[in-house]
């Protein structure tokens, strides 16, 4: 976990977070699942066969609960995450970086002639396939022959 300057904010498994947040999330994921484990200890495993299938039964109420909590918390704790697309003069700049990068972690990007119709679609409506087209005619000479 990685902490923001603020304090606020965390990083837990690659996403942003808020920790209060966060732990109030734990709380009312712990609660919740506890009162359905404790309703299916009370209510239906008495009516089950043995006692082992009777506390599985409210085992899996429990998850039940879990899952509950967690839909509870998704609805009362918006994402913290800040999405933003800058457009302007650096943009082509880090797509040819971006590029560059592709190229030294896994060899060549590829002939754009043997991309599926749709990709090429895709590409088009997005504004990237210039960008690809371009960096194909552009590769180094002596590269691969």
């Amino acid at each position: 976990m990685k902490s923001t300057s603020d304090g606020q904010l965390a990083e837990v498994w690659g996403d942003v977070v808020s920790r209060p947040h966060l732990g109030r999330a734990i709380i009312i994921g712990g609660v919740v699942s506890l009162v359905f484990y404790g309703i299916g200890l009370i209510f239906i495993a008495p009516l089950a066969v043995t006692p082992q299938v009777g506390r599985a039964l409210a085992m899996l109420l429990g998850i039940l609960g879990c899952l509950t909590g967690g839909a509870i918390c998704a609805r009362l704790f918006a994402p913290k995450r800040i999405l933003s697309e800058e457009l302007g003069a650096g943009t082509a700049e880090w797509q040819q970086q971006v590029l560059d990068q592709i190229e030294a972690e896994g060899g060549t990007i590829g002939d754009m002639a043997d991309l599926p119709p749709e990709v090429v679609k895709e590409l088009h409506e997005t504004g990237l396939y210039d960008v690809f087209a371009n960096r194909k005619s552009r590769a180094p000479a002596g590269g691969e022959a």
